[in-house]
């Protein structure tokens, strides 16, 4: 069941999903499902989750769900030929990066064989499934139930050691829904644009709170995130697009 609500007070538990966002994802120009990005909330490195950020906060929280249509159902018309849905993230950033690190990156581990984000120790979901156990850095308390094709739980944050001095801090992340097949090439669908803003304030107060910049939808991936997965050397990946 989905819940838009204007006013959301700040502690409040979300129990169900509140959707800020949904996308319609298409294969060849027919709808085979929705991206459905959640209300955002912030939390200070992971804890202290709240839908109204802190003076403290450093990072923003998303649910993100992709829900197939019957057209798109693996186990119905599967107009993409699909065996699966997987969710694939590229993070863009401008702050100091640790040594490996590159500005423009797909969004997992650096010992992950692949480039899917739901993957463990990531926070993902198929089907009907218990949200992450971890409910530090988020607006719940608890496992509330959530249903989808698939879906991942992203909680991502910068804190001030990290940013350029005299720089806004910019993180943004573009999240795809890729139909995998065992046999033949993979298909990059439609996609979501998202993140958030740390502005420069100076003095002792470093950087500001998160500004959340809010989703685009976008009927097929960027020419940027597909350069970022061409040229990542941690991961081979091969696709074809249409």
């Amino acid at each position: 069941m989905f819940i838009v609500s204007p006013l959301i007070p700040a502690r409040l538990t979300a129990t169900e999903l509140l959707v800020g966002k949904t996308c319609p994802v298409t294969f060849e120009d027919h709808p085979v499902g929705f991206l459905v990005f959640s209300r955002e909330w912030y939390h200070n490195s992971r804890s202290g989750a709240a839908y109204i950020p802190g003076d403290n906060a450093t990072g923003v929280g998303l649910e993100i769900h992709f829900f197939s249509n019957d057209a798109g159902d693996t186990h119905l018309l599967n107009l993409p030929d699909c065996d699966r849905y997987r969710m694939l993230q590229v993070r863009n950033s401008n702050t100091r990066l640790p040594q490996g690190e590159q500005a423009s990156q797909i969004d997992v581990p650096d010992q992950f064989p692949d480039p899917f984000y739901d993957n463990a120790p990531l926070e993902y979901g198929r089907g009907v499934h218990l949200v992450p156990a971890d409910d530090r850095d988020k607006p719940w308390q608890g496992r509330p139930v959530r249903a989808s094709t698939v879906s991942i739980y992203d909680t991502p944050y910068v804190s001030d050691t990290w940013g350029k001095e005299g720089k806004d801090i910019n993180i943004s992340f573009e999240t795809c829904v890729v139909c995998e097949r065992d046999q033949g090439y993979d298909a990059l669908l439609s996609c979501g644009k998202w993140g958030y803003q740390r502005a420069y304030m100076g003095g002792m107060t470093g950087w500001a709170e998160p500004e959340f910049q809010p989703v685009q939808c976008q009927d097929k991936p960027s020419e940027s995130f597909k350069a970022t997965l061409d040229n990542s050397s941690r991961i081979e990946y091969s696709y074809w697009i249409n």
